[in-house]
């Protein structure tokens, strides 16, 4: 088996990418989950993007995940009333309404209903990417009454952000929920939630997916501020976590986002779910062939944190470069990887009961004292075994056996593990046989190879790992039980 890249590359779908040759040359440089950003783009044409990448990936016969981005409560100024941008000036006094009026430089629409409800005297509200700054003076009548801290040049629907405001919008919107609606019927893999304050809004998501009669995890992308404040509820409650770096970058001051980077994956980590850390991470290769030395240095940085995935966004979906922004990830995250020290032990929280944990990190110990060692074998009926698995980060790679088509492709987001497709199974005899089977047809291991084996007994159990053993690949045939 070549050598692994443990990092996982998720690679945002768009325009530059939906080719069905370009998928597959994306496949092949590297891409392990491909995102659809429902911020753009029809509901059809995403449907139509989940049916392109599965028969992309069964051609290259690797496991590809979709993940559906829902596009969450974005906030943006209306229409300006003239064929040029505002001249927003500091000093200036500019109202802010909720009302569809054509935007001046006196008054400007605000795309959110709750304006004056939400919004207080003394709050910051920044528009366009924090580039314009306006400071709350009073409400009078329908408007708020501001003052331009920071002036700039303002084009029409522009992002606005409320950094020091509660807003109490719901996370998910009517078209997220049609959006879950599809994503239920094409079997997507995971769902990123946007703009979430609290874990009430992950809670919700996961009754919405499951009044569809679906079961889609749930990731949750920590871009405000209010969810940071709420950071370790989130990641309790949460399928995955996102480091949303863009809005993130808004509502927080610039040198607080690589603090909080640590700290969301950290969260990650003592949840046991995997993490992804994106935006702006080769954005120069939306339109040159080559990242900068800063770039580079943060991709391998996400890396040396033990992020689970890293993100490609415009570069993929827009870019001149898709696929060789994808194959220079790789590249960076493999040399990376190379040079990277040991993984400090993970610490399980307080709720983790069960002997699960336990039973990893023994086999984490396993793999690195025994050199005869290939890999650790997770048979998972969940994709539980080897989510745990990869959260204690042994350096031996981790192989998550399963039958099911959708835990194979969901595992394709989890830093270190390599998924394997296996047939069902009912008892010990029969998994360890299969196991044996399903690594060495698909050139994993060979025979006489040596693996740890961790699995759920009995072989029905979901939910918890409660078996170790050492295993001479082959040699299932002559066990006696």
């Amino acid at each position: 088996m070549a050598a692994m890249r443990r990092t996982k590359i998720v690679a945002t779908l768009g325009p530059a990418s939906l080719e069905p040759a370009t998928l597959r040359a994306m496949i092949r440089a590297g891409m392990d989950v491909a995102r659809l950003n429902t911020s753009h783009g029809t509901l059809e044409s995403h449907r139509e993007a989940v049916r392109l990448v599965r028969e992309a990936a069964k051609a290259e016969g690797k496991p590809v995940a979709v993940l559906l981005d829902l596009a969450g409560t974005k906030i943006r100024t209306g229409d300006n009333a003239y064929d040029r941008a505002l001249d927003l000036r500091p000093g200036a006094t500019v109202r802010l309404t909720p009302e569809a009026v054509p935007g001046t430089e006196e008054r400007l629409h605000i795309a959110y209903d709750r304006l004056l409800e939400d919004v207080a005297p003394g709050e910051r509200v920044l528009l366009d990417d924090g580039k314009v700054e306006l400071r709350v003076l009073r409400r009078e009548g329908s408007d708020l009454v501001c003052e331009v801290v920071v002036g700039g040049l303002l084009a029409p629907r522009r992002g606005v952000h409320f950094p020091e405001t509660a807003l109490t919008a719901p996370a998910l919107t009517d078209r997220d929920r049609e959006a879950l609606a599809m994503a239920v019927a094409e079997c997507v893999d995971y769902a990123a939630l946007s703009f979430v304050r609290d874990a009430a809004d992950i809670a919700a998501a996961r009754a919405a997916v499951a009044a569809l009669g679906g079961d889609i995890p749930i990731v949750a992308k920590i871009e405000r501020k209010q969810a940071v404040e709420h950071l370790d509820a989130i990641a309790g409650e949460a399928d995955g976590l996102m480091v949303a770096r863009g809005d993130l970058g808004v509502e927080l001051p610039p040198e607080e986002v690589p603090v909080w980077q640590r700290r969301i994956i950290a969260a990650a980590a003592r949840e046991m779910v995997p993490v992804i850390t994106a935006t702006q991470m080769l954005e120069s290769m939306v339109s040159s062939p080559r990242p900068t030395r800063a770039e580079a240095s943060d991709v391998a940085n996400a890396a040396w944190e033990f992020s689970d995935a890293v993100m490609l966004s415009g570069e993929t979906a827009i870019g001149q470069y898709p696929v060789e922004a994808v194959a220079m990830m790789d590249r960076i995250l493999r040399r990376a990887e190379a040079v990277q020290g040991p993984a400090p032990e993970a610490r399980g929280t307080d709720e983790q009961d069960d002997h699960s944990y336990v039973i990893a990190l023994a086999a984490r110990r396993i793999v690195e004292s025994d050199p005869n060692m290939r890999g650790i074998a997770c048979f998972t009926r969940s994709g539980y075994s080897a989510l745990l698995m990869s959260k204690v980060h042994p350096e031996a790679p981790i192989f998550g056996v399963t039958h099911t088509e959708a835990v194979y492709r969901r595992l394709a987001l989890a830093r270190g593990v390599v998924p394997v497709l296996s047939a069902a199974v009912l008892t010990t005899d029969e998994l360890l046989r299969e196991l044996d089977r399903a690594l060495v047809d698909g050139g994993f291991v060979e025979a006489g190879d040596e693996v740890v084996v961790v699995a759920s007994l009995p072989v029905r159990a979901q939910g918890t790992t409660n078996f170790l053993k050492l295993h001479r690949v082959g040699d299932a045939a002559t066990y006696q039980w």
